[in-house]
């Protein structure tokens, strides 16, 4: 442990001074009295963690959807100054966490292929410069993609032109099919890189953190299947992440063959998450089970743990929640929602 602290000190300090930037509790209540996007952008103006972000925004002009792009791109801007600020062990980590961003960023260009959207306006110059650099896609393809062969062709040299290639048997693969692909070959490349890169320590912080989340996506995902697309259990496996951690391949397949949501839920009750699942009866409090108990988990390493990849983990996890609150704030100004429906909103009272 004593090397690991050796190794974590610098950046564990960088990673203080950036939490100290984070927003906190009387910020969202303050926030969530504001009554206009202008209000929106000026208030997080003011604040260190969005100053350089929105330096250039005129608060007059600025639409919702471009605001949400900008804050999704602090994200990433994040990620690039603890990857500068890392060693040469940590950025093999942080290559590791950043390929859900890298596939974030492909499903933006996977979207405009199907006419859904334009080009994405998340991403900064930094990040792509960083894609570039360590990620081998060819950019400007991507940027001129404008259909799925055209997608695909950009794809070729990099990891992901070979998951793409298994839809190759499907007649008209979907956008779902298409992310499905990429998202399962994200979590795959996740868990199998952790032994390349990580000591022993390390890893079981990692198979903790991932290891939980992985079992308690393919749940929701089982349970989602099951309850809004009535999906045949030998199609809904094909579409799990295919890690398992404390949930067995056999509790799968009985979460797969589960008659009804009744039974569903009465095998998830004998699995290794029975004492979370106990008082559970619908999706929705599943989903705040997968968010609350992955909060937990990560916080507590990174407490029991500062130096090591938790820290590193559990801020980025934050600023990914900061991101994801306030683009719900957003919204709700938006769409006049008022400080008290907003902070119910939120799970934040004054």
């Amino acid at each position: 442990m004593t090397d690991l602290l050796n190794e974590y000190t610098a950046i564990t300090t960088k990673i203080r001074g950036m939490h100290g930037k984070l927003l906190k509790k009387k910020d969202y209540i303050e926030i969530s009295h504001l009554d206009s996007i202008r209000a929106f952008v000026s208030y997080l103006k003011q604040r260190p963690g969005y100053s350089d972000i929105l330096k250039d925004v005129d608060a007059n002009k600025v639409y919702r959807s471009y605001l949400e792009g900008l804050l999704n791109s602090s994200i990433y801007e994040d990620f690039n100054k603890l990857y500068h600020f890392a060693n040469f062990k940590q950025r093999d980590f942080l290559k590791i966490y950043g390929i859900t961003y890298e596939v974030n960023v492909l499903k933006k260009f996977l979207r405009k292929a199907f006419d859904i959207s334009e080009i994405y306006e998340e991403v900064s110059t930094e990040y792509l410069d960083y894609l570039d650099r360590h990620s081998h896609l060819n950019l400007k393809a991507l940027e001129n993609v404008t259909t799925l062969t055209d997608f695909r062709e950009a794809l070729r040299g990099s990891m992901y032109h070979q998951p793409i290639r298994q839809l190759d048997s499907l007649k008209n693969p979907s956008l779902f099919d298409y992310e499905t692909v990429l998202d399962t070959f994200a979590f795959t490349t996740i868990w199998h890189e952790k032994n390349k890169i990580l000591k022993k320590d390390e890893q079981k912080i990692f198979e903790q953190i991932y290891g939980t989340k992985f079992d308690l996506l393919n749940i929701i995902f089982i349970y989602r299947y099951k309850r809004y697309y009535d999906l045949p259990p030998e199609q809904i496996s094909t579409l799990l992440v295919p890690v398992n951690y404390r949930l067995s391949n056999n509790k799968i397949q009985q979460l797969l063959s589960a008659e009804d949501l009744e039974a569903f839920w009465r095998v998830l009750r004998e699995t290794k998450y029975a004492k979370y699942v106990e008082n559970l009866d619908n999706g929705l409090e599943l989903e705040s089970l997968y968010k609350e108990l992955l909060d937990k988990i990560i916080q507590s390493n990174a407490k029991k743990d500062p130096y090591s990849i938790a820290s590193i983990y559990n801020y980025l996890h934050e600023k990914e929640d900061e991101v994801d609150l306030l683009t719900t704030i957003l919204e709700a100004i938006h769409y006049d929602r008022g400080p008290l429906e907003i902070q119910k909103i939120i799970g934040m009272k004054e």
